[in-house]
């Protein structure tokens, strides 16, 4: 990747993420000699890294811990993603999951326990007060809307609820007053965390709802199965719709096939697959 003061064609820019491109930064594979008039190589200033204060830190299922940061200076949209530096030399990226209405100093994620998980591991052991350091803002799932009227349709797993949430508050935060739907699910009933939260936001705003699912162990309230199924017969038809995906890749590769047979453009599907690392 190179950077260019200069406008660059837009077929030079694909894939690469929005901040980046507003900073003009391109993929010189991608665009011909004699449309670029200068261009540099990226400098350490286009990723910038931030100091990040633990100041909090909770397990609340027996596969999520939620990490709360301060981090001075920094601003971002819920629902994008960053990379977290540990002190030990290891970097993961993690969704941002801070509700739209905390100061824009607060970082928090949602971290998916993993047996001999590098940074897992690390972050059960962290103590409150370390300092690490978080690099981004990177990605595109975040809230946006042509029109405050239009549908959303939000379906997830696991730690993917991590943006989803965040997404949630920032339109609600924005005064959207379209349907928001959120489709939710996890292994086990016992896997599916941040009840109170959503059932706080599905009180306070009556355009907002959620359903959850699980597939064993299922708990009264959850339904037995996919969210990607329950999310499709509740809305047969998503034309209209910004739809948000997150979570397992294989759900979300799948999402991705059959809301857009249902319906939804190709350009109102924001995706974010969690890849192991």
């Amino acid at each position: 990747m190179l950077r260019s003061d200069h406008p660059v064609p837009k077929s030079s820019q694909l894939g690469i993420d929005e901040d980046l491109a507003e900073r003009g930064v391109f993929l010189s594979c991608q665009a011909k000699a004699d449309e670029v008039t200068s261009a540099e190589r990226l400098g350490s200033e286009v990723f910038p890294r931030y100091a990040a204060t633990l100041v909090q830190k909770s397990l609340v299922a027996d596969d999520v811990l939620i990490l709360r940061l301060d981090v001075p200076g920094w601003q971002a949209s819920p629902g994008r993603f960053i990379h977290l530096h540990h002190p030990d030399g290891v970097d993961r990226p993690y969704s941002l999951a801070a509700p739209a209405w905390l100061d824009a100093s607060t970082v928090i994620i949602h971290v998916r326990i993993i047996s001999g998980g590098e940074m897992s591991q690390r972050l059960l052991t962290t103590p409150v007060g370390e300092q690490l350091e978080i690099e981004g803002p990177f990605g595109k799932c975040r809230y946006r809307s042509a029109t405050q009227l239009e549908p959303i349709l939000l379906i997830g797993s696991g730690t993917g609820l991590a943006p989803l949430y965040g997404i949630i508050t920032d339109s609600l935060q924005q005064g959207h007053q379209g349907p928001i739907s959120l489709h939710f699910g996890a292994a086990t009933s016992s896997r599916l965390y941040h009840r109170a939260e959503l059932d706080e936001l599905k009180q306070k705003y009556p355009n907002f709802n959620y359903s959850t699912y699980a597939d064993a162990e299922v708990e009264p309230g959850d339904s037995e199965g996919s969210p990607l199924s329950g999310a499709l017969q509740q809305h047969p038809n998503l034309d209209g719709y910004k739809v948000y995906l997150c979570g397992h890749p294989g759900l979300v590769k799948a999402a991705q096939k059959k809301c857009f047979l249902m319906g939804a453009s190709l350009k109102d599907i924001a995706a974010d697959a969690f890849v192991a690392a």
